[in-house]
């Protein structure tokens, strides 16, 4: 393959540099970036060997980017760190979600169960207690007759129509 040759500028100089083609512009853009820093080395401390010039411009555009690779690193740790508590986040989010059907179904059964106030009891005790009145209305022991009943809690056989049992 035939290699490609790019005209650039560094600190004043003109230098021919080969590249595979198609990496033209990049290589471009690097030699602006390292003629920058030459610039700004001739303005900082004057002239020196091109050699020296192209060493320091070439110190200054590494060490830019060994930052640039340190924040870069940072970031992705940052996202990867971020990424972790969304997935933490979403999985809680599941969790709650499930646990609010569950307690909705639950409740869903809750409904299906008769639901008893105090008014139903208070109605259902006094239906109990008319029936058995009237229970032992039918069976012969009148209301009247419980007054026969002495402070021992024996009934007076003489005033009672029942028979005895045993």
């Amino acid at each position: 393959m035939k290699m490609s040759e790019v005209e650039i500028n560094v600190g004043g100089r003109k230098y021919a540099i080969a590249c595979n083609p198609g990496e033209e512009t990049d290589v471009l853009a690097a030699s602006e970036e390292l003629n920058k820093e030459a610039k700004n080395m001739i303005n900082a401390i004057g002239k020196v060997p091109d050699v020296k010039l192209l060493l320091m411009a070439g110190l200054m555009v590494s060490g830019r980017l060994k930052t640039i690779e340190k924040e870069l690193l940072t970031k992705n740790k940052e996202i990867l760190e971020i990424n972790t508590a969304s997935l933490n986040l979403k999985n809680q989010i599941q969790e709650l979600t499930n646990s609010n059907h569950e307690i909705q179904k639950k409740e869903k059964l809750d409904l299906t169960k008769p639901y008893i106030d105090e008014t139903s009891v208070t109605k259902i005790l006094v239906s109990i207690h008319e029936k058995l009145k009237t229970l032992i209305e039918k069976d012969g022991v009148d209301l009247e007759e419980k007054e026969n009943i002495n402070n021992s809690g024996e009934i007076n056989k003489e005033e009672t129509d029942q028979q005895e049992l045993f």
